[in-house]
């Protein structure tokens, strides 16, 4: 079982870019692999001592590998140091009682305690996983349960025995019980976690294909699937939901002048600017083109809107300090009507930023509440007033 995850990890890790933290997986139960050849090795060489101690000594870096590749896979930077340490220390601890009287309960703790004390920093490490849900618990509760076997083990052995030589020992019922159970832990832990390298594939998968590749911002998949959340929550919870729309001005005359990488670079300037100034609870989209859009919850009045908006103008102006090309922007602000489409709110909000043009660009038209309720495709146009510009 043990190869087959080190093949699984191993695969993730080649074709998958974004996983390669997987390898310090591969290598964890690579290092598992070995356990069963070392104890192979004791049975039909002479080498008994060597065997027994390299055997212990991949098991239990085994187990530490495994809080180093959590660490990896979740971005950090794998605490080498402390990881070698805790390994080095078992070693020594195990060199210490060499000649201990086996199957005594004092030589039977000292002898698992590493293994537990390792599955405990695997514990702790794993809950430092972002993706939080039922999958994680599971992770961190099986390598609780992990280390409470190591630390039940020695009182196993004192009640079945385990012979008093390593090859008496793996001939004892006591390791076959020890195997066994130790080996349906360890493959449940390798399940947890291939699910959640699985799940975060898939959650990277959605988000590449949500996410415009040249400024970052979220794209219109994005926006159909996180938009009509946000409407039936804003309808749901009574409060109120505004859209700004934006549509950089003279935009074609900038690549135009300057080149298309030249209008690239104010897109990406422009993204960045939304980037910095939306909330965490807001949406910044990249409509497509020059245009944009920002989804505003919690916003009965439009207060964030108008604020936002000014904020946006205001971060424009030294684009031309920047070596960009100078840069105004067209917008407008609509509130959310229960039942109302994130198509339709989209496209009212469109069509104020398209009045703020023709009235003379750079503006931003905020839509007023008073008329919100009653808008209509004839004659809604009329009512919006100017908050920016």
């Amino acid at each position: 079982m043990a190869a087959l995850f080190v093949v699984t990890y191993g695969v993730i890790a080649l074709y998958y870019a974004r996983q390669r933290a997987t390898a310090w997986f591969m290598v964890s139960y690579l290092l598992g692999f070995l356990t069963p050849i070392c104890h192979l090795l004791i049975l039909y060489t002479d080498q008994v001592a060597l065997f027994s101690l390299l055997g212990y000594g991949v098991f239990l870096g085994g187990i530490v590998m495994m809080a180093v590749g959590i660490q990896a896979f979740v971005g950090r930077r794998p605490q080498w140091r402390l990881a070698l340490l805790l390994w080095a220390a078992g070693i020594g601890l195990r060199l210490v009682i060499w000649d201990g009287a086996r199957n005594t309960l004092p030589y039977e703790l000292l002898f698992q305690l590493p293994f537990a004390v390792a599955a405990i920093a695997v514990m702790l490490v794993a809950r430092q996983i972002g993706q939080a849900g039922p999958i994680r618990a599971m992770l961190v509760g099986i390598f609780g349960v992990i280390a409470a076997h190591f630390l039940l083990k020695p009182f196993l052995v004192v009640s079945l025995g385990s012979g008093p030589t390593p090859k008496s020992y793996l001939g004892s019922v006591y390791a076959v019980v020890s195997q066994i159970s130790t080996g349906v832990l360890l493959v449940a832990a390798g399940l947890c976690l291939l699910l959640l390298v699985i799940q975060k594939a898939l959650e990277e998968t959605i988000l590449d294909a949500e996410t415009d590749p040249l400024t970052g911002l979220t794209n219109r998949r994005g926006l159909y699937r996180v938009g009509p959340r946000l409407l039936v929550e804003a309808t749901l919870r009574g409060e109120g939901l505004h859209a700004l729309f934006l549509d950089l001005d003279h935009f074609k005359s900038i690549n135009d002048r300057h080149g298309h990488a030249t209008g690239d670079s104010v897109l990406v300037a422009f993204a960045r600017v939304l980037q910095d100034l939306v909330a965490t609870d807001m949406l910044a989209v990249r409509m497509g083109g020059e245009e944009f859009a920002v989804l505003i919850p919690h916003d009965t009045t439009g207060t964030r809107a108008a604020r936002l908006a000014d904020a946006i103008r205001g971060a424009l102006k030294p684009f031309a300090e920047k070596g960009l090309p100078a840069l105004t922007v067209s917008g407008g602000i609509v509130r959310y009507r229960a039942s109302e489409t994130l198509d339709g709110l989209i496209a009212h909000a469109d069509q104020l930023a398209y009045r703020a043009k023709r009235a003379g660009r750079d503006r931003i038209l905020q839509e007023p509440l008073d008329r919100s309720s009653e808008r209509s495709d004839i004659g809604w146009a009329e009512g919006p007033r100017l908050v920016a510009g």
